[in-house]
């Protein structure tokens, strides 16, 4: 079940599209970071960069004429040196690939390798062993294809990794140029190779070993077939000279061989730099959703800070105020205390009350109370009532028609709010 979420499970499921927008091809990654080529011809191997040539050291019991793969790895440790670590691509000779046709119109890229690899028993029935595949990425329909033994593959890139060096690629040396419109023939002395291509797609691959050659037959069937291939004189590389001169590293990139440890090492990094770029694009998303709240943040400690600014310019003042309520708190009660207006409410009364007798009057917190003699205390009460410095006027007691006692308040004065501000427990 874990496979159906893995990384490449999904991977496969993306349209080819979006796959090479999401998903960098690791053969072309590998490719890009190469930074040193090998070219083996002849016994020696030439650092194409620089110039320089190393020869193989005899191998007693080979039963071919192509050097072993430490000996290539050795070889190549002496051209380059210590130091960094380098990504190379190997250039071989052409007789240790074979060619195969592949016909399947509207199928390229990744589906036409899966179906040529699934008719590689049928198409070279005397190897029973593992092979790796190069074709065409872009073409479809009828193509050349190129394969290599996945053993010797792997073989190369472990011993170049005891080196301390790390075998990118592999590539037949004949397709690491660019070959005329006759096509090229790559003659070492042990075989002759004859490829032609268009537009960077294998056209025509010819191959025979030159003891073949000794025999009459088979040496006018090879004129009559290079003659019919090429049409007409194709070119030839015979020396290592030649070769130096006639390299072009951007030639036929998709015929090149990939070691699975090389492939294996690519994705790893490509999953570590999706995995960065995943966690890079996270950390923006969580950045611009918490970009208003950055804000918010920077605006209460901007006004936090001008709120101090202003409570230290205030100090003395709010010092003048303290001082103020500390007076008020202590005198207020006395200095607010409601003036009743004794005299001008005794005045008052005497022009309402005259010429009637007043025996008894009370004054407090506002609220007058008075009692006499009088022939009418009724009419006392409507003048009362009718005066505006006087309000709430009552009988306070039964009044018969001799006497009176009325209960009557200032109009101006409040002993209910002072008692509320100054003695609110109350």
């Amino acid at each position: 079940m874990s496979d159906l979420f893995s990384p490449q499970a999904w991977a496969a499921r993306v349209p080819p599209s979006l796959k090479r927008l999401l998903f960098a091809d690791p053969g072309r990654e590998l490719l890009r970071q190469v930074d040193a080529s090998l070219l083996i011809f002849g016994g020696q191997a030439l650092h194409v960069e620089s110039g320089n040539a190393a020869a193989f050291a005899e191998e007693p019991g080979r039963e071919n004429s192509y050097p072993s793969a430490v000996s290539i790895a050795a070889a190549a440790r002496e051209l380059f040196g210590a130091g960094k670590e380098r990504s190379i691509l190997l250039l071989l000779p052409p007789g240790e690939f074979a060619a195969t046709w592949a016909e399947m119109p509207g199928v390229s890229g990744e589906n036409l390798r899966s179906a040529v690899l699934l008719q590689a028993e049928t198409a070279l029935p005397s190897l029973e062993e593992p092979l790796a595949l190069a074709a065409h990425g872009k073409e479809d329909g009828l193509q050349t294809v190129l394969w290599m033994r996945a053993a010797r593959l792997d073989a190369l890139h472990e011993a170049f990794a005891k080196q301390g060096l790390f075998l990118a690629a592999v590539k037949p040396r004949i397709l690491h140029s660019q070959s005329p419109r006759s096509g090229l023939v790559d003659a070492d002395g042990a075989s002759l190779t004859y490829a032609h291509s268009i537009g960077g797609a294998l056209r025509q691959w010819k191959h025979i070993e030159a003891a073949d050659l000794q025999q009459e037959a088979f040496a006018s069937q090879w004129e009559a077939e290079l003659r019919a291939a090429s049409g007409g004189d194709p070119r030839q590389i015979d020396s290592l000279a030649q070769y130096a001169g006639a390299l072009n590293r951007e030639a036929h990139g998709d015929y090149s061989f990939f070691p699975a440890a090389a492939l294996a090492r690519c994705r790893s990094r490509e999953q570590r730099r999706l995995a960065l770029r995943g966690a890079a694009a996270l950390g923006v998303v969580v950045f611009l959703a918490a970009l208003p709240f950055i804000f918010q943040q920077f605006e209460i400690n901007s006004l936090s800070r001008q709120l101090d600014s202003r409570r230290e310019l205030s100090a003395p003042a709010r010092a003048d105020r303290e001082v103020v309520v500390d007076f008020e708190d202590r005198w207020g009660a006395v200095n607010d205390f409601p003036n009743q207006g004794v005299r001008a409410a005794l005045f008052n009364l005497q022009l309402v009350l005259s010429p009637n007798r007043l025996s008894d009057l009370e004054i407090s917190e506002g609220v007058i109370r008075i009692q006499g003699g009088s022939e009418d205390p009724q009419s006392i009460l409507q003048r009362l009532e009718q005066d505006p410095m006087f309000t709430e006027v009552v009988f306070f007691r039964a009044t018969s028609n001799d006497q009176y006692y009325i209960d009557l308040r200032l109009a101006d004065i409040n002993f209910e709010a002072y008692m509320a501000r100054y003695f609110p427990e109350r």
